[in-house]
């Protein structure tokens, strides 16, 4: 018989594991797995525990269980040790290793090709999961490009490059795994049955136990989680620096952070990491780890007054804009969470005077129009954040995470698009038609001819003119963008700067 998969040795340690009867159900929500997948596997598990004297109950009303005495369980679990299958990754894990992949190598490209041969999946897979990821990304600062024969890049600052994968690992990877390699106790229970982890070869490669070692002596009486959040950080630094992508800093941002007197722990720091690595850390990067460091002193007091004032403004921030967007909004945990820790950051640089930057600015603006117009508003509603003015970068950063938010559920606000064709109306037609199925977030508003349209320039809510003849500036009262009527690829890539992604 063949050893079991990944994902059946998975569910085999669950059965072993549980102290009664399980249903099949359950079983499927601890692993992850959908029930049906769970009943397609439990063949094989059984195959495996009855070589062992080991039998699989199942009864109705009650659930399923392994009967047989212990000594056949140990047998059974060391043979799934020893015994290494198919390693079958997650929908969630797969998906996550596409994002370390990308990120790991930004600003660079990845051809889709290296990533369906990594993971062993079909290119529509790795097309169905870059899709995913993008509004995660754009949740996180970070913008995906599409380059024609080169491949997809994750674009973005190199803060924000560093920031997705601490974010991506501390998702994805259990916390006791984490606190394993970092060397530190965990207090997270373990899943049981867990064998196998996506992102498991990348966080072997950042070595944390070297970097707990170092911030130790730094952080005295730091609790354990932002410890063990520090460390990862710091070898996420240590990987980008040692590859050729050091942190570039605005010089206001930059002066306060050397200034600040955090900066000495971060240089001392910082030579602890050039000892062990061999990799110089210039001034930029003290700043970074220097920011880091801030953040991680208000971490404790920030998790100690759950449900304060500062959950009381992301609440009224999330239902004003579920009013003004989509009601779904307010029921998204995900969104709150990110808001929460966004503005626990925030808190931090404007008590140390650190500057605020969002290089997405324009093109978030240029992207969700009607998100920023929202975003505005509500941060002028709010009003001082902690005694302090709200930056106007704050509008991109708020619009990129109630954008996420919409962009999971695929609830993006519609784009209002005017479509103006010559005096034939069935270019016009072609036209809506290929919009429309590369663009599913236009809403077409009003199809014209040029002729009617200079006639006739009523103000319809009109996002974009989509044009195929070229319109004077004192025609077009909003942008526009002059198109072939069957939309080339390359008009498709153009109007993508305006509407966002296409479909496919």
């Amino acid at each position: 018989m063949l050893p079991l998969d990944s994902r059946q040795a998975r569910i085999a340690h669950r059965l072993l594991d549980a102290d009664g009867p399980t249903s099949v159900e359950g079983l499927a929500s601890d692993l992850g797995l959908t029930a049906r997948v769970v009943r397609y596997n439990l063949e094989s598990v059984e195959g495996v525990l009855r070589r062992s004297g080991l039998r699989l109950i199942r009864r109705r009303g009650v659930g399923i269980w392994v009967d047989g005495p212990e000594a056949g369980r140990q047998a059974v679990r060391e043979s799934l040790d020893a015994d290494s299958g198919p390693s079958i990754v997650e929908t969630v894990e797969r998906r996550a290793s596409v994002v370390v992949d990308l990120l790991d190598v930004s600003p660079a490209a990845v051809r889709l090709e290296r990533l369906e041969a990594s993971l062993a999946v079909s290119r529509a897979t790795i097309r169905r999961d870059v899709r995913a990821i993008e509004a995660w990304l754009e949740g996180h600062r970070l913008h995906l490009a599409r380059i024609p024969g080169v491949g997809v890049a994750v674009r973005g600052s190199e803060v924000d490059v560093r920031g997705g994968l601490l974010a991506i690992v501390l998702e994805t990877v259990p916390a006791h795994v984490l606190a394993d390699r970092a060397g530190l106790p965990s207090a997270a229970a373990r899943p049981v049955g867990r064998t196998s982890i996506g992102l498991d070869a990348f966080v072997a490669s950042l070595d944390l136990a070297t970097f707990r070692s170092l911030l130790e002596p730094e952080l005295h009486g730091s609790d354990d989680p932002g410890l063990l959040t520090a460390t990862i950080a710091l070898a996420v630094v240590a990987r980008r620096v040692g590859a050729g992508h050091p942190a570039r800093l605005a010089g206001g941002r930059l002066r306060s952070l050397l200034d600040h007197p955090a900066s000495e722990a971060a240089g001392r720091i910082a030579t602890g990491m050039t000892a062990a690595t061999g990799v110089p850390f210039a001034q930029p990067d003290i700043a970074a780890i220097t920011e880091s460091l801030l953040g991680l002193v208000e971490l404790p007091d920030a998790d100690a007054m759950p449900g304060t004032r500062e959950r009381r403004l992301i609440d009224r921030i999330v239902d004003r804009a579920a009013e003004r967007l989509h009601p779904s909004l307010a029921d998204d945990p995900q969104l709150r969470a990110g808001l929460l820790e966004h503005l626990r950051r925030l808190r931090v640089r404007l008590r140390y005077g650190v500057p605020v930057s969002n290089p997405l600015q324009q093109e978030v603006r240029q992207r969700y129009p009607e998100v920023f117009a929202v975003a505005t508003d509500i941060l002028a509603e709010v009003g001082p954040i902690g005694g302090s003015a709200t930056p106007p970068e704050e509008a991109g950063f708020l619009t990129m995470y109630l954008a996420g938010s919409l962009e999971r559920h695929r609830l993006r606000p519609k784009m209002r698009v005017t479509v103006v064709c010559p005096a034939g109306m069935a270019t016009a037609w072609i036209l809506v038609s290929r919009l429309l199925a590369e663009f599913p977030q236009v809403e077409i508003v009003r199809v014209v001819s040029k002729a009617a349209f200079e006639l006739d320039e009523r103000d319809l809510g009109t996002d974009l003119i989509v044009s195929t003849v070229p319109l004077a500036a004192s025609d077009a009262a909003g942008p526009s963008v002059v198109v072939s009527p069957l939309l080339h690829e390359r008009d498709v890539r153009r109007l993508s700067r305006v509407l966002g992604a296409p479909a496919h």
